[in-house]
C-alpha cells in the first residue's frame, strides 16, 4: 500500500489534517460552535464554485470564503450560543451565493467543486502537504498564544468578561482558525460531512476524559486512527474514504456513550 506516492501523500496530508482536526474539535465542543463548524462546511461550495468559476484553485476559493464568514460569525456576537441565528443567516445568503455560482457554471460539475462536496483525500500532491503544513503552524502558533484565555472565555465568559478579557476578538480569532481547518478538513471528508471529523473527536473525547490535557490528547488520537484506518480500508475495499471514516467516527462515538452510561450506572 505505502509503495504507492499517493498513498504515502495521502497518509501525510491525512495525519497533518487530523491532528489538526484533534485539537480544534476539542475546543468546538466546549464553546459549543458545532453549528458554526457545520455553516462553514457548506459555505466551503460556495467558494470552491466562485473559484472554479473564474479560473482560480477551489481550495483558494473556499478558504477565502470561509476566512470572511468566520470574520462576519466571530465579530456579530460575543458567545455562538447567542449567534445562531445570525450564523444561519450568514450561511443562507452563501448558501444562495453558491447555487448561483453554480448555476452560471451550467457547462459541467467541475471535478474539482466534487472534490471540496465529498473529499478526495487520495489526491493529495506534495504541493498541497505544503500548504497543509503551512497553515497546520499558522493555527498551532495561534493556540499557543490564546489558549489560555481561549479556554477561560469558553467555560465562564462572564467573569472572562469581568476581567477585562477581550472575548469578542477571541471569537473572531477561533472562528478563523477554525475556517481554516475546515477548509483543510474539506479534503478529506467533504464539505457535506465535515461534522466527522470537526465534532466526532472532540465529542468523544468529552465522554473519556474530564482534564484539558487528556481530552485534547484522545481527541488527537481518534481523528489520526481514525483517518489512518480509513485510508486503509478504502485502500484493500475500494471504498470511499469519507464513508470510512464517518462509520468509524460514529462507531466509536457510540461506544463512548455506551461506555461513559456504564460508568455512571455502576457508580
Amino acid at each position: 500500500m505505502l509503495e504507492y506516492n499517493f498513498m504515502q501523500n495521502a497518509f501525510i496530508g491525512g495525519t497533518i489534517i487530523a491532528v489538526i482536526c484533534g485539537i480544534i474539535s476539542y475546543f468546538v465542543i466546549i464553546r459549543r460552535t458545532a453549528f458554526a463548524a457545520h455553516a462553514l462546511g457548506h459555505i466551503s461550495l460556495t467558494g470552491a464554485a466562485g473559484a472554479v468559476l473564474i479560473g482560480f484553485s477551489p481550495m483558494a476559493g473556499l478558504l477565502t470564503v470561509n476566512i470572511i464568514s468566520a470574520i462576519i460569525m466571530g465579530f456579530i456576537g460575543d458567545r455562538i450560543r447567542k449567534n445562531d441565528l445570525a450564523i444561519g443567516i450568514v450561511l443562507t445568503f452563501f448558501l444562495g451565493l453558491g447555487a448561483y455560482f453554480l448555476y452560471l457554471y451550467q457547462t459541467g460539475y467541475s471535478g474539482g467543486v466534487m472534490a471540496i462536496m465529498f473529499g478526495d483525500i487520495l489526491s493529495v500532491s506534495t504541493n498541497q502537504i505544503y500548504i497543509l503544513l503551512f497553515l497546520s503552524a499558522i493555527i498551532l502558533i495561534t493556540l499557543l498564544t490564546i489558549s489560555k484565555p481561549l479556554l477561560f472565555s469558553s467555560f465562564d465568559p462572564t467573569l472572562a468578561m469581568a476581567k477585562r478579557i477581550p472575548i469578542r476578538f477571541l471569537s473572531i480569532v477561533f472562528f478563523i482558525l477554525l475556517a481554516i481547518t475546515v477548509s483543510m478538513a474539506c479534503q478529506v471528508v467533504g464539505a457535506l460531512l465535515i461534522f466527522a471529523l470537526l465534532v466526532g473527536p472532540g465529542a468523544i473525547a468529552s465522554q473519556l476524559c474530564d482534564g484539558f490535557y487528556s481530552s485534547i490528547s484522545l481527541s488527537i488520537a481518534v481523528s489520526v486512527i481514525t483517518v489512518w484506518l480509513s485510508l486503509t480500508i478504502s485502500f484493500y475495499l475500494n471504498l470511499p474514504t469519507s464513508f470510512c471514516i464517518t462509520m468509524i467516527i460514529c462507531i466509536l462515538y457510540s461506544l463512548s456513550v455506551i461506555k461513559n452510561k456504564l460508568s455512571s450506572n455502576a457508580r
